[in-house]
């Protein structure tokens, strides 16, 4: 077939429909679009000339392929054509191309004979089995000429050409993965006229305003190095980035493999601190690299397994803590069935802390690697991995999933969905507490997405920026910065930020951290203070009016609230926290109690601190308490404030008893407003003279 007839026929099935950008491979070899390695071997020497691409193989007895990742969707319909001609070597030898490979001991290959016969090949875990027996096919046409071999892939049959000529049809059967390309066997050459897979393209869902993306900023030489930056990881607080390097001469073991460094941010002049090798007990002679970083940055997941040395020992997540004397040696993180057919996995931990997000291949997978999650249980263990769907999972390799600090919105790279490379980045959000329900993956347009491979995109709570890698030369990769439009960001939340301090010494202190829609006793996340500096941050989504609270033993528990039902946008909220040792004389106030507007009758949303109190006396069987009522400073009179607060500090003594604490350990008070904390008439001072304590009588 010469090429001027190729070219009527490409014009030809253009005006039918098909256009250039449904062509997933189209090489011609007339044009520099030719990028297939060159081999100048003992064994093999290619070369591209004169639109032709030449295949010389020298070794009898044995096969060879050369092939590259397309990505063919293998649940649509999509078609192969091959144009191929033997110039020499015996008539006998196979020659063709191979498709739906995984490797070399899993494969398709359809093939010819210049003796005129045709064959197709399935190899499956090594093992070679004829789908079609050499069979004698008098639309073979013998060397020199060209041969032009077709698959068509429609509905659920494969149907196989030679010359136009139908030679077989079969159901389809599993793609093993997603290479195709060159197959030869025995000495002969082989000449490629051209090199096609064509497949309806699908049109890109493109996230909304793409185009006020900033542009990609490089990290810089105090982040970025001569060698390979991967898998970054940017704290909530925007203020420290993980992320792995490989292969440099700091990293710990003789081969220097993946290590996990460590930069932090300057604020006043918004550059990264000189990276530092993170050391032990992270890094360890094996590979190791980051997963995820909670919100209070106080507990890190870690890829790989650790043993009693603290090196790595295979697959799996594995889990540290921070403590005053450092973080802790990575813990492996035990996952219910877990197995993954393949070599790689990525993981994330959901802001809450109880939902694990992991990518691997298993039985219901829909493609490569899928996304999956698993759940906190009880005993600390996880539960099996579930598939979240094929609305966010694809045919193809899901990669890097980061869930974003609101909980609902993940940023992930995929090869399966449409975009402008080979794996572009991604968005859903989670559509309710089930985790298997994801609107339509959007991609993030060509500011961020390259023809390259772009993954690992991470997204501290603000959403003003992404931290991702790219490959701008080679294979090597970089950490860049890119500044986010509204569209791309997570859903606005609050990120409160602050430092737990004994409220009696003043210094900073440990403390563990919860949060619970207010009225509500479930907890919906967790946090700690940092055991040296006493900071803490809690990421609040929009929607709801958030309790939250400290807790450390021998301290009462300090509560407040906060609404967040109509946050507009990204919030940074200063509120520090004063917990009180439980000693005599000291007084508390509780700070979620509510009551109908002039009356004693406790409102349902008081319970969770009501049963907190209660948890105290519990805990400390010793301790006594007066309860006090007080009320703000108004116009009702003395009678009514005092008879007012009496019976508010009885109901709350009542519901306590009614718990089953010893009614002999609780007295009550009321106190009108003779206590006021503040004297002025400013109303959200007034506010707070309204109140119950509590105050510690005996211990």
């Amino acid at each position: 077939m010469n090429k001027s007839f190729i070219t009527i026929l490409l014009f030809i099935i253009c005006l039918n429909g098909i256009s250039q950008s449904d062509y997933i491979a189209n090489y011609d070899f007339n044009s520099a679009n030719d990028d297939w390695t060159t081999y100048n071997r003992e064994d093999v020497v290619t070369k591209t000339a004169d639109g032709k691409y030449t295949i010389q193989y020298k070794k009898d007895g044995s096969s060879w392929s050369h092939n590259r990742e397309f990505y063919v969707n293998p649940n649509a319909d999509y078609e192969i054509n091959v144009a191929v001609a033997q110039t020499a070597g015996k008539t006998t030898k196979a020659h063709g191309f191979v498709f739906a490979r995984e490797d070399k001991d899993n494969s398709y290959a359809f093939c010819i004979a210049a003796n005129g016969n045709v064959t197709i090949l399935k190899t499956a875990n090594g093992k070679v089995a004829n789908i079609l027996e050499w069979t004698l096919c008098s639309a073979v046409k013998p060397s020199p000429q060209t041969n032009v071999l077709s698959i068509k892939k429609t509905a659920n049959r494969w149907t196989f050409y030679v010359n136009n000529v139908e030679v077989h049809t079969m159901e389809t059967q599993k793609a093993f993965g997603f290479y195709y390309g060159y197959y030869i066997t025995g000495e002969i050459t082989i000449e490629y006229d051209y090199f096609q897979i064509k497949q309806k393209a699908r049109t890109i869902n493109l996230i909304e305003n793409s185009e006020l993306f900033g542009e990609r900023e490089n990290l810089g030489t105090n982040v970025n190095s001569n060698y390979t930056e991967k898998s970054p990881v940017i704290t909530a607080d925007e203020q420290t980035i993980y992320y792995v390097r490989d292969e440099h001469p700091e990293n710990i073991g003789e081969k220097k493999n993946d290590d996990i460094w460590v930069s932090s941010l300057n604020a006043s002049s918004n550059s990264w601190s000189l990276a530092k090798n993170v050391g032990s007990p992270w890094n360890s002679k094996g590979n190791n690299y980051i997963i995820s970083m909670s919100a209070d940055n106080t507990v890190a997941l870690l890829g790989n397994k650790y043993d009693s040395t603290g090196n790595t020992v295979g697959k799996g997540v594995s889990i540290s803590y921070k403590t005053a004397s450092g973080w802790t040696k990575p813990k492996e993180m035990k996952i219910k069935n877990y197995y993954n057919y393949n070599i790689y996995s990525e993981s994330c931990l959901s802001p809450e802390g109880d939902v694990l997000l992991v990518t691997c291949e298993r039985d219901q997978t829909f493609g490569e690697k899928d996304i999956y999650f698993c759940t906190l249980l009880a005993d600390s263990t996880w539960s099996e991995p579930k598939n979240i769907g094929n609305v966010a999972n694809s045919f193809a390799d899901e990669v890097g999933p980061f869930l974003a600090a609101d909980g609902v919105t993940m940023y992930f790279s995929s090869a399966g969905h449409p975009g402008y490379g080979k794996n572009d980045i991604f968005m859903s959000r989670r559509l309710d507490d089930t985790w298997t329900k994801w609107s339509e993956p959007k991609n993030l347009g060509p500011k961020v997405n390259t023809a390259k491979w772009d993954a690992y995109y991470t997204v501290p709570a603000s959403g003003k920026n992404a931290y991702l890698v790219s490959s701008t030369t080679g294979a090597k990769t970089d950490i860049y910065r890119i500044k986010q439009p509204e569209s791309a960001k997570p859903l606005p939340l609050v990120l409160v930020k602050g430092i737990v301090y004994n409220s009696e010494t003043k210094k900073t202190m440990a403390a563990e951290i919860t949060y619970s829609e207010l009225g509500s006793d479930k907890i919906l996340g967790h946090a700690k203070s940092d055991p040296t500096t006493g900071m803490f941050n809690l990421s609040l989504p929009k929607g709801k009016k958030y309790s939250f609270n400290a807790t450390h033993p021998g301290f009462a528990s300090v509560h407040y609230n906060y609404d967040a039902t109509d946050l507009g946008e990204y919030k940074e909220e200063k509120i520090d926290l004063y917990l009180t040792p439980i000693k005599k004389g000291v007084s508390i106030v509780m700070n979620n109690l509510f009551f109908t507007a002039n009356k004693f009758d406790l409102l349902p949303t008081s319970y969770p601190e009501l049963d907190k109190l209660y948890k105290l006396l519990l805990d400390n069987p010793t301790v006594t308490i007066e309860i006090g009522g007080h009320t703000s400073i108004n116009t009702s009179g003395e009678k009514f404030n005092k008879e007012l607060s009496t019976n508010r500090a009885a109901e709350v003594k009542n519901y306590i008893i009614s718990k089953g604490i010893d009614k002999k350990r609780i007295t009550s008070k009321g106190y009108g407003y003779s206590k006021p904390i503040y004297k002025t008439n400013e109303e959200a001072e007034q506010a707070k003279n309204r109140r119950v304590e509590f105050t510690i009588l005996t211990e």
